[in-house]
C-alpha cells in the first residue's frame, strides 16, 4: 500500500462522527494500516486524523475518468463533461493543489462526483491505481 503514501483524500463531507471535525476537508496519506483499516491522514498545520478507508474520497484513476466521459457524453449535461475534463486535465497536473482543487470540483457537483469520485475502501478494493493504462478496444 506505498504506492497510497501522498495520495490526496478527501474527508467525506457527510461523514457523521469526526472527532477531527474535517469533513470535507483535503488531506494526505501518511500512513495506511489495512488491516486495522486505519489511515491517517495529514492536513494543513499538521494536524493528523486516523480514519476508515470507507471515510475518505479519493478521485477515480484519470483514465477512467476519460473513460466515463467517453461513455456518457450523450447522457451528461455538457457543464457537467466540462467540469470532469477540467478533472482530468488537473490529475494530469500531478500535484497536490490541482489534486486538492479536483477533488473540491467533483465533490460540488452531485453528477461529477458520481462520475469522478470513489471511497479509498472502493478504490483499494477494485485495485485501483492513480497510474493504470486502459486497454482500448474497438471491437464489441
Amino acid at each position: 500500500m506505498d504506492e497510497l503514501i501522498n495520495k490526496s483524500v478527501m474527508v467525506h463531507p457527510l461523514l457523521t462522527d469526526d472527532p477531527m471535525r474535517m469533513q470535507g476537508q483535503v488531506g494526505l496519506i501518511v500512513q495506511i494500516d489495512l488491516q486495522k483499516d486505519d489511515v491517517y491522514v495529514e492536513f494543513p498545520y499538521n494536524k493528523t486524523g486516523i480514519y476508515s478507508t470507507d471515510a475518505l474520497l479519493s478521485l477515480q484513476p484519470k483514465e477512467l475518468i476519460l473513460a466515463t466521459i467517453q461513455e456518457k457524453l450523450v447522457e451528461l449535461d455538457p457543464k457537467d463533461i466540462r467540469i470532469l475534463l477540467d478533472i482530468y486535465r488537473l490529475q494530469n497536473i500531478g500535484q497536490p493543489g490541482a489534486i486538492e482543487e479536483a477533488l473540491r470540483w467533483a465533490i460540488a457537483f452531485e453528477n461529477v462526483g458520481g462520475n469522478s469520485l470513489v471511497t479509498l475502501e472502493d478504490f483499494i478494493s477494485r485495485g485501483l491505481s492513480d497510474n493504470i493504462e486502459l486497454q482500448s478496444s474497438r471491437s464489441r
